[in-house]
């Protein structure tokens, strides 16, 4: 079996078991998350921050984005466009974010561009990771395509309970010291 296909069936595997978890998990998980990441040196310093928009069964990071806007901070969400790219986009407010790609919450059109080097703070996404900093992802390759050319500080937010042993990788993936669950 391919570390592709190794990757599609542990995917697989994931998907069911976040399937079978309350909804509940996530919202407590993503509040004991958000608060560990807005005690970090990392956040306090960091005067732009890159952060998924959570939506389903993912670590509710909508607090965390909240408390960026309120600290003053600039901070910017993904928006997703074909072929597996994604824009970095600043908002000013969580009313501006509105379904798109996927029905993810995402940023208007014609908000504001940053580049990857303007952020000091990236929070990453996964389906799963393990304690050393291997992510899988949900495989369109988004963010491994940003965190290709990212260099600043990022935190890979998992849910202990989607935390795993080992987690198959290939030469595009990139891995994230920076593991923080609940």
């Amino acid at each position: 079996m391919t570390v592709k296909e190794q990757k599609q069936a542990l995917r697989r595997q994931i998907w069911a078991q976040i399937q079978d978890m309350p909804l509940s998990y996530f919202s407590d998980a993503g509040a004991a998350i958000c608060r560990r990441i807005l005690e970090t040196e990392a956040y306090r310093k960091a005067r732009t921050v890159f952060c998924f928009v959570s939506h389903g069964k993912e670590p509710d990071t909508h607090p965390l984005l909240q408390s960026a806007l309120n600290h003053g901070k600039i901070l910017c969400v993904p928006l997703c466009r074909e072929g597996g790219r994604m824009e970095i986009r600043q908002i000013t407010s969580l009313s501006q974010l509105a379904p798109g790609a996927y029905n993810i919450p995402e940023p208007p059109q014609d908000a504001p561009i940053l580049s990857t080097s303007a952020i000091h703070l990236s929070l990453i996404p996964c389906l799963a990771a393990t304690k050393d900093g291997k992510r899988l992802g949900k495989g369109g390759g988004y963010y491994d395509r940003f965190l290709a050319g990212y260099t600043g500080d990022a935190f890979l937010l998992c849910p202990a309970d989607l935390l795993q042993t080992d987690i198959p990788t290939e030469s595009h993936d990139v891995l994230i010291p920076h593991v923080v669950t609940e």
